[in-house]
C-alpha cells in the first residue's frame, strides 16, 4: 500500500511539472511582439541672427513656450525635421548637419534613450517616456548660437 502511494505521488509530481511547463511555454508564446514606433526629430537653432539657411522656419508657440523662458536667444529656427521609425531593442542613427549625430534606442515599449554626439564625442544622453510630450537636448553651436534636438512622439504642426 505504501509503495502504491509513493508511486502515485511521483506520477502526480511529474504531471504537475509537465502542466506547469506547458503553461510557461504557452504564456510566453502568447505575448505579442513589440511593435515599431514612429517619433519625430526637430533640429532647432537658437540665435540672435536672422535665419542662416533658406529652408529654416521660426518655431511655433508650443515649442517657443519651452525654450524662450529658459534661453536668451531672440530667434529659434527649425533647420531640420525628420520622421523616424524605431524598431524594438535597435539603435537608430541619424547624421545631422554640423558634425552632429543622434542615436535613439527603443529601450522598452514606452521608453527611448536619446544620445547626442558632436564630432566624435557624446554631448549628452537622456531616457524619457514616449508618453511625455517631448524631450529637448542641446549644445553650443559656437559662442553666438546654440542648437537643440527635440524628440517627440506626435507629429509637429507646421508652426511647432
Amino acid at each position: 500500500m505504501r509503495v502504491r502511494r509513493v508511486e502515485l505521488l511521483r506520477r502526480m509530481k511529474f504531471l504537475l511539472g509537465f502542466v506547469l511547463a506547458l503553461i510557461a511555454i504557452s504564456g510566453s508564446a502568447a505575448s505579442p511582439p513589440e511593435q515599431s514606433k514612429s517619433i519625430y526629430l526637430q533640429v532647432i537653432l537658437g540665435t540672435d541672427r536672422t535665419c542662416p539657411q533658406k529652408t529654416c522656419r521660426e518655431i511655433g508657440p508650443k515649442l517657443s513656450k519651452k525654450l524662450s523662458p529658459v534661453f536668451r536667444w531672440k530667434h529659434f529656427w527649425e533647420v531640420d525635421r525628420r520622421k523616424l521609425v524605431l524598431q524594438p531593442k535597435k539603435t537608430t542613427r541619424v547624421e545631422l548637419a554640423g558634425d552632429r549625430k543622434v542615436e535613439i534606442v527603443f529601450a522598452r515599449s514606452d521608453e527611448v534613450e536619446v544620445r547626442l554626439y558632436r564630432r566624435n564625442g557624446l554631448i549628452t544622453k537622456t531616457r524619457h517616456s514616449l508618453a511625455a510630450p517631448m524631450s529637448i537636448l542641446g549644445g553650443e553651436e559656437d559662442t553666438r548660437d546654440s542648437f537643440f534636438i527635440v524628440v517627440r512622439p506626435d507629429e509637429p504642426a507646421l508652426n511647432e
